[in-house]
Protein backbone atom coordinates (compact mmCIF):
# COMPACT_ATOMS: atom_id res chain seq x y z
CA UNK A 1 0.00 0.00 0.00
CA UNK A 2 1.13 3.49 -0.67
CA UNK A 3 1.98 5.60 2.32
CA UNK A 4 0.18 8.63 0.92
CA UNK A 5 3.05 11.11 1.35
CA UNK A 6 1.83 14.57 2.37
CA UNK A 7 0.39 16.77 -0.32
CA UNK A 8 1.23 20.01 1.45
CA UNK A 9 5.01 19.70 1.18
CA UNK A 10 7.42 21.11 3.76
CA UNK A 11 6.33 23.65 6.41
CA UNK A 12 4.91 27.02 5.31
CA UNK A 13 8.22 28.81 5.88
CA UNK A 14 9.38 27.29 2.61
CA UNK A 15 7.85 28.15 -0.77
CA UNK A 16 5.01 25.68 -1.22
CA UNK A 17 6.26 22.90 -3.50
CA UNK A 18 2.85 21.56 -4.41
CA UNK A 19 1.26 24.50 -6.25
CA UNK A 20 0.33 22.79 -9.42
CA UNK A 21 -0.12 19.51 -11.14
CA UNK A 22 2.88 17.35 -11.98
CA UNK A 23 5.56 17.81 -13.12
CA UNK A 24 5.76 21.33 -11.58
CA UNK A 25 4.78 20.07 -8.13
CA UNK A 26 5.63 16.86 -6.32
CA UNK A 27 4.04 13.73 -7.70
CA UNK A 28 0.52 13.14 -6.51
CA UNK A 29 1.11 10.02 -4.54
CA UNK A 30 -1.88 7.80 -4.34
CA UNK A 31 -2.60 4.22 -3.55
CA UNK A 32 -1.34 1.76 -6.14
CA UNK A 33 -4.22 0.51 -8.24
CA UNK A 34 -6.17 -2.45 -6.93
CA UNK A 35 -4.27 -2.88 -3.66
CA UNK A 36 -6.51 -4.90 -1.32
CA UNK A 37 -9.47 -3.87 -3.49
CA UNK A 38 -11.22 -7.18 -3.54
CA UNK A 39 -10.67 -10.77 -2.68
CA UNK A 40 -7.17 -12.04 -1.97
CA UNK A 41 -4.94 -11.50 -5.00
CA UNK A 42 -4.94 -14.11 -7.71
CA UNK A 43 -1.61 -15.81 -8.14
CA UNK A 44 -2.04 -16.56 -11.82
CA UNK A 45 -4.89 -17.92 -13.84
CA UNK A 46 -5.51 -21.67 -13.85
CA UNK A 47 -4.20 -23.51 -16.90
CA UNK A 48 -6.62 -23.54 -19.79
CA UNK A 49 -7.15 -27.16 -20.62
CA UNK A 50 -9.09 -28.05 -23.73
CA UNK A 51 -12.24 -30.16 -23.60
CA UNK A 52 -11.54 -33.81 -22.85
CA UNK A 53 -11.52 -36.20 -25.78
CA UNK A 54 -13.99 -39.07 -26.15
CA UNK A 55 -13.61 -41.56 -23.34
CA UNK A 56 -12.36 -45.00 -24.25
CA UNK A 57 -14.21 -46.87 -21.53
CA UNK A 58 -16.71 -49.68 -22.01
CA UNK A 59 -16.97 -52.24 -24.80
CA UNK A 60 -15.53 -51.55 -28.23
CA UNK A 61 -17.95 -49.75 -30.53
CA UNK A 62 -20.31 -51.93 -32.52
CA UNK A 63 -20.16 -51.82 -36.28
CA UNK A 64 -18.53 -53.32 -39.35
CA UNK A 65 -15.30 -55.14 -38.67
CA UNK A 66 -15.90 -55.70 -34.97
CA UNK A 67 -14.71 -59.13 -33.86
CA UNK A 68 -12.57 -59.66 -36.95
CA UNK A 69 -8.83 -60.25 -36.94
CA UNK A 70 -6.01 -58.26 -38.50
CA UNK A 71 -6.33 -57.08 -42.09
CA UNK A 72 -10.05 -57.78 -42.06
CA UNK A 73 -9.74 -61.58 -42.09
CA UNK A 74 -11.87 -63.67 -39.73
CA UNK A 75 -10.01 -65.07 -36.68
CA UNK A 76 -8.84 -68.71 -36.70
CA UNK A 77 -11.14 -71.32 -35.07
CA UNK A 78 -10.58 -71.90 -31.32
CA UNK A 79 -8.23 -74.65 -30.20
CA UNK A 80 -9.64 -77.81 -28.56
CA UNK A 81 -9.36 -77.82 -24.76
CA UNK A 82 -6.95 -80.33 -23.19
CA UNK A 83 -8.13 -82.66 -20.38
CA UNK A 84 -4.71 -82.64 -18.70
CA UNK A 85 -5.80 -79.93 -16.28
CA UNK A 86 -8.54 -82.15 -14.84
CA UNK A 87 -5.92 -84.80 -14.02
CA UNK A 88 -3.12 -82.56 -12.67
CA UNK A 89 -5.29 -80.24 -10.51
CA UNK A 90 -6.35 -82.83 -7.87
CA UNK A 91 -2.73 -83.96 -7.48
CA UNK A 92 -1.56 -80.35 -6.89
CA UNK A 93 -4.29 -79.71 -4.30
CA UNK A 94 -3.40 -82.83 -2.30
CA UNK A 95 0.30 -81.93 -2.29
CA UNK A 96 -0.44 -78.36 -1.18
CA UNK A 97 -2.57 -79.65 1.69
CA UNK A 98 0.21 -81.92 2.96
CA UNK A 99 2.79 -79.10 2.84
CA UNK A 100 0.42 -76.65 4.58
CA UNK A 101 -0.25 -79.17 7.39
CA UNK A 102 3.49 -79.67 7.98
CA UNK A 103 4.12 -75.87 8.15
CA UNK A 104 1.27 -75.38 10.63
CA UNK A 105 2.76 -78.02 12.93
CA UNK A 106 6.16 -76.32 12.78
CA UNK A 107 4.73 -72.90 13.65
CA UNK A 108 2.56 -74.23 16.47
CA UNK A 109 5.52 -75.92 18.21
CA UNK A 110 7.87 -72.94 17.91
CA UNK A 111 7.97 -69.56 19.75
CA UNK A 112 4.97 -67.34 19.08
CA UNK A 113 6.73 -63.96 18.76
CA UNK A 114 9.86 -64.49 16.70
CA UNK A 115 8.89 -62.73 13.46
CA UNK A 116 7.96 -59.25 12.29
CA UNK A 117 4.43 -58.80 11.01
CA UNK A 118 3.66 -56.29 8.29
CA UNK A 119 2.34 -52.85 9.34
CA UNK A 120 -1.43 -52.53 9.12
CA UNK A 121 -2.76 -50.04 6.60
CA UNK A 122 -4.47 -47.57 8.93
CA UNK A 123 -3.90 -44.15 10.42
CA UNK A 124 -2.08 -44.76 13.73
CA UNK A 125 -3.53 -41.58 15.22
CA UNK A 126 -7.13 -42.69 14.87
CA UNK A 127 -7.02 -46.50 15.08
CA UNK A 128 -6.54 -48.55 18.26
CA UNK A 129 -3.08 -49.94 18.98
CA UNK A 130 -2.19 -53.34 20.42
CA UNK A 131 0.78 -54.19 22.67
CA UNK A 132 3.03 -57.14 22.06
CA UNK A 133 2.03 -60.54 23.52
CA UNK A 134 3.12 -60.83 27.15
CA UNK A 135 1.64 -64.18 28.27
CA UNK A 136 2.91 -67.73 27.93
CA UNK A 137 3.63 -69.12 24.47
CA UNK A 138 0.43 -69.79 22.62
CA UNK A 139 -1.69 -67.63 24.98
CA UNK A 140 -2.15 -64.12 23.65
CA UNK A 141 -3.04 -61.38 26.11
CA UNK A 142 -3.33 -58.48 23.66
CA UNK A 143 -5.46 -55.66 25.02
CA UNK A 144 -6.49 -52.69 22.90
CA UNK A 145 -5.47 -49.32 24.26
CA UNK A 146 -7.62 -46.21 24.25
CA UNK A 147 -8.15 -44.76 20.79
CA UNK A 148 -5.96 -41.73 20.16
CA UNK A 149 -7.36 -38.83 18.19
CA UNK A 150 -5.59 -35.85 16.70
CA UNK A 151 -6.74 -32.60 18.34
CA UNK A 152 -8.36 -30.24 15.88
CA UNK A 153 -7.38 -26.58 15.63
CA UNK A 154 -10.38 -24.31 16.08
CA UNK A 155 -11.25 -22.20 13.08
CA UNK A 156 -10.33 -18.54 13.67
CA UNK A 157 -12.59 -15.97 12.07
CA UNK A 158 -11.27 -13.09 10.00
CA UNK A 159 -12.75 -10.71 12.56
CA UNK A 160 -10.72 -12.34 15.34
CA UNK A 161 -7.56 -12.24 13.24
CA UNK A 162 -7.73 -8.47 12.82
CA UNK A 163 -9.14 -7.55 16.23
CA UNK A 164 -7.50 -10.12 18.52
CA UNK A 165 -4.23 -10.79 16.75
CA UNK A 166 -1.44 -11.91 19.04
CA UNK A 167 0.86 -9.20 17.65
CA UNK A 168 -1.06 -6.76 19.88
CA UNK A 169 0.20 -8.54 22.99
CA UNK A 170 3.89 -8.66 22.14
CA UNK A 171 4.77 -5.64 24.25
CA UNK A 172 7.14 -2.75 23.76
CA UNK A 173 9.56 -3.05 20.87
CA UNK A 174 13.20 -3.04 21.97
CA UNK A 175 15.56 -0.63 20.29
CA UNK A 176 18.07 -2.01 17.82
CA UNK A 177 20.06 1.25 18.00
CA UNK A 178 19.26 2.01 14.39
CA UNK A 179 20.96 5.06 12.93
CA UNK A 180 19.82 7.09 9.99
CA UNK A 181 21.87 6.56 6.88
CA UNK A 182 24.18 9.38 5.84
CA UNK A 183 23.21 8.87 2.21
CA UNK A 184 20.90 11.44 0.65
CA UNK A 185 18.56 11.29 -2.31
CA UNK A 186 20.95 13.19 -4.61
CA UNK A 187 21.32 10.07 -6.75
CA UNK A 188 19.42 6.85 -7.31
CA UNK A 189 22.28 4.85 -5.82
CA UNK A 190 22.32 6.96 -2.64
CA UNK A 191 18.55 6.82 -2.26
CA UNK A 192 18.75 3.03 -2.43
CA UNK A 193 21.53 3.06 0.17
CA UNK A 194 19.26 5.05 2.47
CA UNK A 195 16.49 2.46 2.18
CA UNK A 196 18.89 -0.48 2.42
CA UNK A 197 20.31 0.80 5.72
CA UNK A 198 16.83 1.28 7.16
CA UNK A 199 15.70 -2.14 5.94
CA UNK A 200 18.59 -3.77 7.78
CA UNK A 201 17.40 -2.08 10.98
CA UNK A 202 13.78 -3.10 10.46
CA UNK A 203 14.85 -6.68 9.82
CA UNK A 204 16.41 -6.70 13.28
CA UNK A 205 13.54 -4.95 15.04
CA UNK A 206 10.51 -7.05 14.06
CA UNK A 207 11.50 -10.78 14.20
CA UNK A 208 11.05 -11.06 17.96
CA UNK A 209 7.51 -9.70 17.94
CA UNK A 210 6.46 -11.63 14.87
CA UNK A 211 7.68 -14.80 16.59
CA UNK A 212 5.80 -13.90 19.80
CA UNK A 213 2.66 -13.54 17.69
CA UNK A 214 3.01 -17.19 16.72
CA UNK A 215 4.18 -16.57 13.16
CA UNK A 216 7.44 -17.14 11.30
CA UNK A 217 9.43 -14.05 10.40
CA UNK A 218 10.60 -13.59 6.83
CA UNK A 219 12.49 -10.52 5.67
CA UNK A 220 10.92 -8.70 2.73
CA UNK A 221 12.63 -7.82 -0.52
CA UNK A 222 13.10 -4.12 -1.21
CA UNK A 223 13.16 -2.72 -4.73
CA UNK A 224 13.98 0.91 -5.46
CA UNK A 225 12.48 1.80 -8.83
CA UNK A 226 12.88 4.86 -11.03
CA UNK A 227 10.07 4.23 -13.51
CA UNK A 228 6.81 2.37 -13.58
CA UNK A 229 7.37 -1.09 -12.16
CA UNK A 230 5.40 -4.25 -12.86
CA UNK A 231 4.38 -6.33 -9.85
CA UNK A 232 2.19 -9.38 -9.16
CA UNK A 233 -0.20 -7.15 -7.22
CA UNK A 234 -1.20 -4.32 -9.49
CA UNK A 235 0.64 -4.59 -12.76
CA UNK A 236 2.21 -1.18 -12.21
CA UNK A 237 2.15 1.62 -9.65
CA UNK A 238 3.30 5.25 -9.61
CA UNK A 239 4.53 5.45 -6.01
CA UNK A 240 5.90 3.46 -3.07
CA UNK A 241 3.87 0.43 -1.99
CA UNK A 242 4.03 -3.10 -0.61
CA UNK A 243 3.06 -6.21 -2.56
CA UNK A 244 2.04 -9.11 -0.30
CA UNK A 245 2.07 -11.63 -3.15
CA UNK A 246 5.86 -11.60 -3.37
CA UNK A 247 6.56 -9.92 0.00
CA UNK A 248 8.32 -7.01 -1.66
CA UNK A 249 8.48 -3.32 -0.75
CA UNK A 250 8.71 -1.06 -3.79
CA UNK A 251 10.21 2.37 -3.08
CA UNK A 252 9.78 5.29 -5.48
CA UNK A 253 13.37 6.44 -5.91
CA UNK A 254 12.52 8.71 -8.85
CA UNK A 255 10.07 10.67 -6.70
CA UNK A 256 12.72 11.18 -4.02
CA UNK A 257 15.25 12.40 -6.59
CA UNK A 258 12.77 14.91 -7.97
CA UNK A 259 11.97 16.31 -4.53
CA UNK A 260 15.66 16.52 -3.62
CA UNK A 261 16.44 18.56 -6.72
CA UNK A 262 13.45 20.81 -6.08
CA UNK A 263 14.14 21.40 -2.39
CA UNK A 264 17.83 21.98 -2.96
CA UNK A 265 16.91 25.29 -4.64
CA UNK A 266 14.89 26.53 -1.66
CA UNK A 267 16.21 29.41 0.49
CA UNK A 268 15.49 27.30 3.59
CA UNK A 269 17.16 24.32 1.97
CA UNK A 270 18.07 22.58 5.24
CA UNK A 271 14.52 22.57 6.52
CA UNK A 272 13.06 21.33 3.25
CA UNK A 273 15.60 18.53 2.85
CA UNK A 274 15.05 17.49 6.47
CA UNK A 275 11.37 17.15 5.63
CA UNK A 276 12.36 14.85 2.74
CA UNK A 277 14.44 12.68 5.07
CA UNK A 278 11.47 12.41 7.43
CA UNK A 279 9.23 11.46 4.54
CA UNK A 280 11.64 8.77 3.31
CA UNK A 281 12.00 7.29 6.81
CA UNK A 282 8.27 7.37 7.49
CA UNK A 283 7.37 5.84 4.14
CA UNK A 284 9.86 2.99 4.52
CA UNK A 285 8.63 2.25 8.05
CA UNK A 286 4.99 2.39 6.89
CA UNK A 287 5.52 -0.07 4.05
CA UNK A 288 7.36 -2.39 6.42
CA UNK A 289 4.30 -2.15 8.64
CA UNK A 290 2.32 -3.68 5.77
CA UNK A 291 4.82 -6.53 5.70
CA UNK A 292 4.20 -7.18 9.40
CA UNK A 293 0.46 -7.19 8.69
CA UNK A 294 1.04 -9.73 5.95
CA UNK A 295 3.17 -12.03 8.13
CA UNK A 296 0.58 -12.02 10.92
CA UNK A 297 -2.40 -12.69 8.64
CA UNK A 298 -4.01 -9.29 9.15
CA UNK A 299 -3.72 -8.25 5.50
CA UNK A 300 -5.56 -11.26 4.08
CA UNK A 301 -8.23 -11.29 6.77
CA UNK A 302 -8.84 -7.56 6.32
CA UNK A 303 -9.07 -8.00 2.56
CA UNK A 304 -11.65 -10.77 2.91
CA UNK A 305 -13.77 -8.67 5.26
CA UNK A 306 -13.54 -5.72 2.90
CA UNK A 307 -14.62 -7.87 -0.03
CA UNK A 308 -17.96 -8.50 1.70
CA UNK A 309 -18.61 -4.76 2.05
CA UNK A 310 -19.23 -1.89 -0.33
CA UNK A 311 -19.15 1.90 -0.42
CA UNK A 312 -17.65 3.69 2.56
CA UNK A 313 -17.79 0.51 4.66
CA UNK A 314 -15.25 -1.05 2.28
CA UNK A 315 -13.15 2.12 2.23
CA UNK A 316 -13.19 2.15 6.02
CA UNK A 317 -11.56 -1.29 6.05
CA UNK A 318 -8.83 0.12 3.80
CA UNK A 319 -8.36 3.05 6.16
CA UNK A 320 -8.05 0.73 9.15
CA UNK A 321 -5.34 -1.24 7.33
CA UNK A 322 -3.40 1.86 6.26
CA UNK A 323 -3.63 3.67 9.59
CA UNK A 324 -2.41 0.55 11.34
CA UNK A 325 0.61 0.36 9.01
CA UNK A 326 1.40 3.99 9.89
CA UNK A 327 1.16 3.16 13.59
CA UNK A 328 3.37 0.07 13.25
CA UNK A 329 5.94 2.06 11.30
CA UNK A 330 6.11 4.64 14.07
CA UNK A 331 6.50 1.91 16.69
CA UNK A 332 9.89 1.30 15.09
CA UNK A 333 10.75 4.99 14.81
CA UNK A 334 9.82 5.58 18.45
CA UNK A 335 11.82 2.58 19.65
CA UNK A 336 14.93 3.97 17.92
CA UNK A 337 14.34 7.70 18.29
CA UNK A 338 17.57 8.32 20.22
CA UNK A 339 19.97 6.43 17.99
CA UNK A 340 18.10 7.64 14.88
CA UNK A 341 18.33 11.19 16.32
CA UNK A 342 14.65 11.87 15.83
CA UNK A 343 14.63 15.16 17.69
CA UNK A 344 14.75 18.87 16.99
CA UNK A 345 14.07 19.82 13.38
CA UNK A 346 13.95 16.17 12.27
CA UNK A 347 11.13 15.35 14.70
CA UNK A 348 9.24 18.57 13.97
CA UNK A 349 9.31 17.78 10.26
CA UNK A 350 8.05 14.24 10.98
CA UNK A 351 5.17 15.71 12.99
CA UNK A 352 4.41 18.23 10.25
CA UNK A 353 4.39 15.43 7.72
CA UNK A 354 1.83 13.43 9.74
CA UNK A 355 -0.44 16.43 10.21
CA UNK A 356 -0.48 17.07 6.46
CA UNK A 357 -0.76 13.48 5.37
CA UNK A 358 -4.31 12.53 4.46
CA UNK A 359 -6.38 10.96 1.75
CA UNK A 360 -8.57 14.06 1.37
CA UNK A 361 -5.79 15.35 -0.88
CA UNK A 362 -6.29 12.42 -3.20
CA UNK A 363 -9.23 10.93 -5.05
CA UNK A 364 -10.23 8.08 -2.69
CA UNK A 365 -10.86 8.10 1.04
CA UNK A 366 -8.92 4.88 1.64
CA UNK A 367 -5.91 5.91 3.77
CA UNK A 368 -7.30 8.09 6.56
CA UNK A 369 -7.67 11.85 6.84
CA UNK A 370 -5.10 14.31 8.13
CA UNK A 371 -7.32 14.62 11.20
CA UNK A 372 -6.61 11.04 12.33
CA UNK A 373 -3.20 10.15 10.86
CA UNK A 374 -1.33 12.03 13.63
CA UNK A 375 -3.31 10.16 16.30
CA UNK A 376 -2.13 6.74 15.09
CA UNK A 377 1.40 7.89 14.27
CA UNK A 378 1.81 9.36 17.76
CA UNK A 379 0.28 6.29 19.39
CA UNK A 380 2.91 4.06 17.83
CA UNK A 381 5.77 6.50 18.41
CA UNK A 382 5.07 7.14 22.10
CA UNK A 383 4.07 3.64 23.22
CA UNK A 384 6.51 1.71 20.97
CA UNK A 385 4.01 -1.14 21.16
CA UNK A 386 1.83 -2.77 18.48
CA UNK A 387 -0.87 -2.96 21.13
CA UNK A 388 -1.57 0.72 20.48
CA UNK A 389 -2.15 0.01 16.78
CA UNK A 390 -5.40 -1.96 16.91
CA UNK A 391 -7.34 0.21 14.48
CA UNK A 392 -9.87 -2.59 13.97
CA UNK A 393 -11.53 -1.99 17.34
CA UNK A 394 -11.44 1.81 17.11
CA UNK A 395 -14.63 3.81 16.67
CA UNK A 396 -15.40 4.98 13.14
CA UNK A 397 -14.59 8.59 14.05
CA UNK A 398 -10.95 7.63 14.62
CA UNK A 399 -10.56 5.99 11.22
CA UNK A 400 -12.38 8.58 9.13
Amino acid sequence: MSNQPPYGGPPPQAPPPYQGPPPQGPPQYGPPPQQYAGPPPQYGAPPQYGPPGPQQWGPPPQGPGFGWGPNGFPPPPPKKKSKAAFIVLPIVLVAAGVIGLWMWIQVSNGPDDDYTSPRPAYNPTTAPTFPRTTGAPGRATNRPTTTRTTPTTPQVSDSDIVTKNRIYKTGVQATVNCRESGARANSAANARKYYAAMTACLNKAWPRQVALSGKTFEAPRVVGFTGRVSTPCSGSAPSSFYCPSNQTIYMDVAGDLKLYRQYSRYPNRTQALTWLRAAMSDTMAHEYGHHVQNLTGISRASSRIKYEKSGDAALQMSRRLELQATCLGNVFLGANKRSYKLSGMFKSQLDYLHSHQGDEYGTRRDHGSRAVVPRWANAGFTTRSPGACNTYVAAATYVR
